[in-house]
Order: structure tokens, then C-alpha cells, then sequence
């Protein structure tokens, strides 16, 4: 208490001179009130290496923290009996598997198109995907049948010291995590980090809701609490799997692209008054790129010079709204179509 009144007693004796109203200090203060500690150190220290370095880091990094967390859930089940840190440890696992996989993505994504793989190898994470759908599966089904099997043969808590410190630590790691990965996202747009940096943001919570469960169910008694949310993850579970399995089939089964976003497709090329009418367009996603091709009918007498300028200006235009598009874009003249009918 003393150590604290003496710290506000000096900063109250030189405020002026610590904080002067300068470009500097104004400077400083906006980021430290906007960005946070972690993101201007991030910012200081990481703004040299390169973006492809940088997703891999991430994607690394990713990979630990998951396995650190497992390994230290694993003992602290061992020592609670909690099922709501079982939940936890299950949904560990399930970072861990999405982890590999995104690592796996982003490897193959930074490998450019090939002779052999002249649309790149993004497939590859659909493939992966699937994999990781079999393994959510596996572990909803494993942790439903430990909550029954808690609910009749019922376990008291023990050690509940040992799974809150855990548990807490699973959330600063986490932060930790979440700000590098948004750091990253921020500099590359990397499609996988986003949706890794959202999934490891709803952990966040789940961790939240593990704390809580493990006081009611040690404070009041109610072991059922712990039974109860153990439940409901597993429910979960079975519900992410089911998303994995219908998102991952749709890129191998080369599902076209939300319809909004052909509609801005369309609007972007009959933008351009030379552009007449657009038709056979069609869309694809295979992993971090989409692939766009249509057909254009333009105006008479404009040479193969203009066409060829034009067409760049729309995958140009396309690009704004997706950055790793392909598009292919195959000029006609009017009526065209309408004759070859």
C-alpha cells in the first residue's frame, strides 16, 4: 500500500515532464491506448522479417502452444477429475489438429504453381481438413461417453488450486497467441490465420466458462455443473465437425463463391462502358485462392490493344475485393453469344 502511495505521489510531482504534450509522447500514448503493450513490441521487432517468414512463424508458434497446453492439461486432469478441464484438454487437441493442419496449408500455399500443379496445391487443405473432421468426431464421441460415465459413477474435485492456475495460464497463452496471429493477419491477410486467430478466440471463452464450472461444482457441490458443460462441449463438437466435413467438401467439390460476391463480380466488369454483357461466370475456392473465369461481350472496333487493357483493369478491380483471385476473362464481341446460340 505504501509502494503504491509513493508511485502516485511521484507521478503526480512530474506528470509534466513524463508526459509533455509533444509529437513524441502524443505518439506514444496513441499507440499504447490503441494497440497494447504486445502489439507495439510486435511491431518493433518483428516489422524486418517478411510475410511469408512471418505466417510461418505464426503457424509455428500456433503448433506450441497447443502442445504446451495439452501437456499441461493432461496432469492437471489427472489431479482434478475435472470434466470441464477434460472439455479443455479435448478442445486442446482439437487446436492442436487445426494447428497442423494450418501450418500444413500455409506451407503448401507458399509453394508456388508448379508444372504439375499449375493451380497451386490449396486442395491440400481441404484434404486436411477432412482429416481434422474425422478427429473432432472422434474426440466429441470420447468425451460424451466419459461425461456418462461421471454421471454414474460420480468423482468429487479434487486439487481445484491446480486447474484454476492452469486454466489461467491457458488464457494469458492464449491472448498471447491471439495478438501475434492478428499482428500477422494484419501485415498478410492470410485467410487461414484469420479463421485460426477466430477458433482460438472462442477458446478464450470456453476457458472462461471452465473456471466457472470448476468453482460451482467445488463451492456448492453440484457436480452435475461439471457434467453439464462437459455436455454441452461435447454437443459442440459434434457441431464443428459437421461444419469441417460440409466446408471442406465444398472446396474439393468446387462450390462457387457466396452469391454477393458474384454479384460484385458482375457490377465490377459492367462497370467498364465498353462491357456490353457477362455471362458463364464461374467460381471456385480452392484453400487462400479463388478462381474467377466469365465471358464478356464488348463493343465493336476496339482493338486487341484496348481489350487486353481493359481486362487487366477488371482483375485489378477483383483483386481489391480478393486478393489471391485468378481471373480469366475471355473477350467476345456483341451478340456473340446470342449467335452461337
Amino acid at each position: 500500500m505504501i509502494k503504491n502511495k509513493k508511485i502516485k505521489n511521484f507521478i503526480a510531482q512530474h506528470k509534466h515532464s513524463l508526459f509533455k504534450e509533444n509529437k513524441t509522447s502524443l505518439a506514444i500514448k496513441e499507440n499504447l491506448s490503441q494497440k497494447g503493450f504486445i502489439s507495439i513490441f510486435l511491431q518493433k521487432h518483428l516489422k524486418k522479417i517478411s510475410n511469408a517468414s512471418l505466417m510461418r512463424l505464426a503457424s509455428y508458434f500456433s503448433v506450441f502452444t497447443a502442445l504446451l497446453l495439452i501437456s499441461i492439461k493432461i496432469c492437471a486432469f489427472l489431479m482434478t477429475n475435472s470434466l470441464a478441464l477434460l472439455s479443455s484438454l479435448m478442445d486442446s487437441c482439437l487446436d492442436l489438429g487445426a494447428s497442423c493442419v494450418n501450418l500444413f496449408a500455409i506451407r503448401q500455399a507458399l509453394i508456388p504453381a508448379d508444372k504439375n500443379h499449375r493451380f497451386g496445391h490449396g486442395k491440400a487443405e481441404a484434404l486436411g481438413g477432412l482429416s481434422q473432421g474425422v478427429i473432432i468426431t472422434f474426440s466429441a464421441i470420447f468425451l460424451l461417453l466419459e461425461t456418462i460415465d461421471t454421471y454414474l459413477h460420480p468423482k468429487p474435485l479434487q486439487r481445484l488450486d491446480v486447474g484454476l492456475w492452469v486454466m489461467f495460464f491457458s488464457i494469458i497463452m492464449t491472448f498471447i497467441l491471439i495478438t501475434f496471429q492478428r499482428y500477422v493477419v494484419h501485415k498478410t491477410n492470410s485467410v487461414s490465420l484469420t479463421a485460426d486467430s477466430a477458433h482460438y478466440t472462442g477458446d478464450v471463452l470456453m476457458n472462461v466458462g471452465v473456471i466457472l464450472s470448476m468453482l460451482i461444482s467445488y463451492a456448492f457441490g453440484f457436480i452435475l455443473v461439471d457434467s453439464l458443460f462437459a455436455l454441452c462441449v461435447s454437443l459442440y463438437l459434434f457441431y464443428t465437425s459437421f461444419r469441417v466435413f460440409h466446408q471442406s467438401l465444398s472446396i474439393l467439390m468446387d462450390h462457387e463463391l457466396p452469391l454477393n460476391i458474384r454479384h460484385r463480380i458482375k457490377k465490377i466488369a459492367l462497370n467498364h462502358p465498353e462491357i456490353k454483357y457477362i455471362h458463364d461466370l464461374r467460381t471456385r475456392n480452392a484453400g487462400l485462392h479463388s478462381f474467377i473465369q466469365f465471358h464478356i461481350e464488348m463493343k465493336e472496333n476496339l482493338s486487341l490493344e484496348q481489350t487486353h487493357q481493359i481486362c487487366d483493369k477488371i482483375e485489378s478491380e477483383i483483386k481489391i475485393i480478393l486478393p489471391n483471385a485468378e481471373t480469366f476473362i475471355h473477350p467476345e464481341p456483341l451478340n456473340h453469344h446470342e449467335r452461337k446460340a
